[in-house]
């Protein structure tokens, strides 16, 4: 579910989540060391009371993260995904020259690199989400691809030692698949454009169960598209098993669930903004942007203790990367807002280890790049 090249089809009304290309731009060396600074803000971006200058909302505590090392070469486009594999970070790359990344945690340097633009066996057309938990093995991933709806394993293995890949493809059955995770009973959930909801889940082999959680019940009833598209949702699991998390993409809507769909939890979100479109005309109804559409969680991960979203909370129609954002907000699964995390650059997409000590990033300014930051 990314915000690259899926458009509604309104006539003049495409939403492209991605406004802009990128300047391939020369990087610099692989995990780059940068100077590790780590503070309490005591007034930046912050009033006395306590309050967020930008947006008017209350938080508790907001912690300011500088980048620890950085990764930046010329193959990098432009990074909208990323996972943790074992001691790898794993990066999907929009531009498709190569489409997949690898890079080793602790040396922060390549270890290999996959893929291109089609439909034939390891080509993608839009990989959207990268699955690590689809296996019992840590050498090997899946890869969403949205815009031909179907998972690619590749092996981790094959694709570091240069001696040939060799994929296995699987169709997505039922609705589109936006983000998809797996859960540890080896059940699928996946966020989308899905008109009959939120969040849809699948058997283990991969066949369409049934759509286990709805629109809010808050959400206005619109024809066609609109309603699909405003709630589609970035979806994860607990590594502990029992719950997935949905976050809006454009409303500031953060649930946890059961994996039968039972609400256990609304987030106490800083900034619980509703939805904002403008409707066409039309016999079905055609979601366009209005100057009130906003960003809300661009991106979302998990640990057993943490829910990690970053959150732009800027107009979808503001000039430049306003998907892109400095802030992570961070949430225990009861729905317990805990803090807000500033980092010292806009982050596209995130990932967090199982201990909760580093948190990876990607973003595409001044160069594209992969980033780690230590946690407080």
């Amino acid at each position: 579910m990314h915000r690259t090249r899926r458009c509604s089809d309104a006539p003049g009304g495409c939403v492209r989540w991605w406004v802009g290309r990128i300047t391939r731009r020369r990087g610099s060396a692989p995990w780059s060391p940068a100077p590790g600074v780590l503070a309490m803000l005591a007034g930046w971006g912050c009033t006395a009371t306590g309050e967020r200058a930008d947006a008017g909302t209350r938080v508790e505590a907001t912690v300011a993260l500088a980048v620890d090392a950085i990764f930046a070469d010329d193959s990098l486009g432009w990074i909208g995904e990323i996972a943790l594999a074992g001691d790898r970070l794993v990066a999907l790359d929009v531009m498709l020259r190569p489409a997949v990344h690898v890079v080793d945690l602790v040396a922060g340097r390549r270890l290999g690199a996959y893929g291109g633009e089609g439909d034939g066996p390891g080509e993608f057309s839009d990989p959207e989400q990268i699955v690590t938990a689809a296996s019992d093995s840590v050498e090997e991933i899946w890869v969403l691809d949205g815009g031909l709806q179907r998972l690619t394993r590749l092996s981790l293995l094959e694709l570091e030692g240069g001696d040939g890949v060799h994929p296995e493809t699987v169709p997505m059955d039922g609705p589109n698949a936006g983000a998809l995770v797996r859960v540890p009973d080896g059940r699928w959930f996946s966020g989308g454009p899905n008109p009959e909801g939120r969040v849809a889940r699948y058997h283990p082999d991969g066949a369409y169960d049934r759509t286990v959680v709805g629109f809010p019940p808050e959400a206005d009833r619109a024809p066609g598209t609109p309603l699909r598209q405003i709630y589609e949702s970035w979806v994860v699991a607990d590594p502990a098993g029992g719950r997935v998390a949905a976050a809006a993409r454009m409303a500031g809507l953060l649930e946890i669930f059961d994996y039968d769909g039972t609400l256990l939890a609304r987030a106490a979100v800083p900034d619980p903004f509703p939805p904002a479109w403008n409707e066409e005309k039309s016999r079905i109804g055609y979601l366009t942007v209005s100057s009130e559409t906003r960003y809300s969680f661009t991106d979302l991960a998990a640990t057993r203790r943490y829910l990690y979203g970053v959150f732009s909370g800027q107009p979808m129609m503001q000039e430049g990367l306003s998907w892109e954002s400095r802030e992570v907000q961070v949430y225990t699964w009861e729905g317990e807002y805990v803090r807000t995390l500033l980092l010292d650059r806009a982050a596209e997409a995130i990932a967090v280890d199982a201990s909760d000590t580093w948190l990876y990033a990607s973003g595409s300014e001044p160069a594209p790049w992969l980033a780690r930051f230590r946690l407080p």
